[in-house]
């Protein structure tokens, strides 16, 4: 017989289960999901008594991260814009112990999750690529700009950034699970140049580059499958040099727009010129208030104050870089939390790529989750705003599977 505590676990599972469609549909779906998992764990902490959850020192630190900006956000110059994603920001831990809890306690759930991961990403995926070919999707919706592609998302192009935050999740949860045999190797080999392809596809450049960062790290560290990723990538550089040539608009976006943005003015940019004014606009931020910062979400406030007003196009609703909106919005006090935890990811890299070198066996799905948690903080690339509900889910999702792989 059921009990109570056993028909939560499983209708917890399920919410989680319907993350990856959810997050097609927009923010306001999966984060009430995130949010009822979180609110339902804490009931399971309650019931079963498992308070040691909470006394893990990671998971202290992030609260007290929570508490920090909650305090801040009470004394930004607005108050209201600031408080509402600050308060509840720690549904996002919730989340991510939810998922360390399901994947000890459930033994089925890591292996459902990844069923229903793998038809989402492929049905997103034939649903975009049905749009390229026929000029609309598999539910009648077209494309409006000639050179983006945006499948079941709409009018938010994101696709590209959906896939590059999830792929990864994917192939992660699958890497021990496949049989290398030559099928499977032709399969792998399809699969991964299609979704490269596709990101080249949505014309999502800083999607596109975040992959193959991605892909680089993976050949480097991960040696199972190294050289069908070399094939994989010498197919995707003919792929995208075929579409290139036959595409005027994307090649004018990819290649020509990138080139002017990069090479403007005979200076090399790592960024665009407004993306570094917002950059340039978030640092003057942080000079005024180094500790601090000025609030969650102020940086939309303050960008059009003379003091921190660079140029028409400094001012946005974030920085597009997560690293500047933190020192901007939280200050170095807020910074640090995010930045040892990149420092931690970029140690575990350092330790994988020298075992694989030196042919030590490690854990190739938690070093495939920890190339992913680096690329999603990769600090030389625009990004989403750090504190969005939509990214805020993406970041958090593969947190959860990463600890689950400690040992402790």
């Amino acid at each position: 017989m059921l009990t109570d505590n056993n028909i939560i676990k499983k209708y917890i599972s399920y919410l989680f289960f319907l993350i990856p469609i959810s997050l097609v549909t927009g923010p306001f779906l999966s984060d009430l999901i995130v949010s009822t998992i979180a609110i339902f764990f804490i009931y399971i902490l309650y019931k079963e008594k498992k308070t040691f959850f909470l006394k893990d020192i990671k998971v202290i630190l992030f609260f007290i991260f929570c508490i920090y900006i909650t305090i801040r956000a009470f004394y930004s110059v607005n108050t209201i814009e600031s408080i509402i994603p600050s308060l509840f920001y720690f549904r996002f831990g919730l989340f991510v112990l939810a998922t360390v809890y399901l994947v000890k306690e459930i033994p089925s759930f890591e292996k459902n999750f990844t069923k229903y991961l793998l038809y989402t990403i492929i049905f997103v995926s034939v649903d975009a690529y049905v749009q390229i070919i026929f000029g609309y999707n598999l539910i009648g919706m077209k494309n409006l700009v000639p050179d983006r592609v945006s499948g079941l998302f709409g009018d938010e192009y994101i696709l590209g950034s959906y896939l590059v935050r999830l792929f990864p999740l994917l192939l992660a949860l699958m890497i021990d699970k496949i049989v290398f045999n030559l099928k499977n190797i032709l399969i792998f080999i399809i699969s991964i140049s299609l979704m490269n392809l596709l990101i080249f596809y949505t014309a999502e450049r800083t999607a596109f580059a975040l992959n193959l960062v991605f892909l680089f790290l993976l050949t480097s560290i991960i040696k199972k499958i190294r050289k069908i990723l070399i094939t994989t990538f010498l197919i995707t550089i003919v792929s995208v040099g075929i579409v290139v040539k036959s595409d005027q608009h994307l090649y004018e976006r990819m290649i020509l727009q990138t080139y002017n943005e990069v090479f403007k003015d005979n200076k090399i940019r790592v960024f665009t010129e407004g993306h570094q004014n917002h950059i340039k606009s978030a640092l003057n931020m942080f000079k005024d208030n180094k500790l601090f910062g000025h609030g969650v979400k102020n940086f939309r406030v303050l960008c059009r104050d003379p003091k921190y007003f660079e140029k028409i196009t400094s001012c946005s609703t974030h920085p597009h870089n997560s690293f500047a909106q933190l020192l901007s919005e939280t200050g170095l006090f807020g910074f640090f939390f995010i930045f040892i935890i990149f420092l931690i990811i970029c140690k575990d890299l350092i330790v994988y790529f020298i075992k694989s070198l030196s042919n030590k066996e490690f854990n190739n799905q938690k070093a495939i989750i920890t190339i992913l948690i680096f690329v999603n903080l990769f600090p030389f690339s625009p990004s989403g705003s750090f504190f969005n509900n939509w990214l805020s889910i993406v970041y958090f999702l593969p947190l959860g599977f990463y600890l689950s792989k400690l040992k402790k």
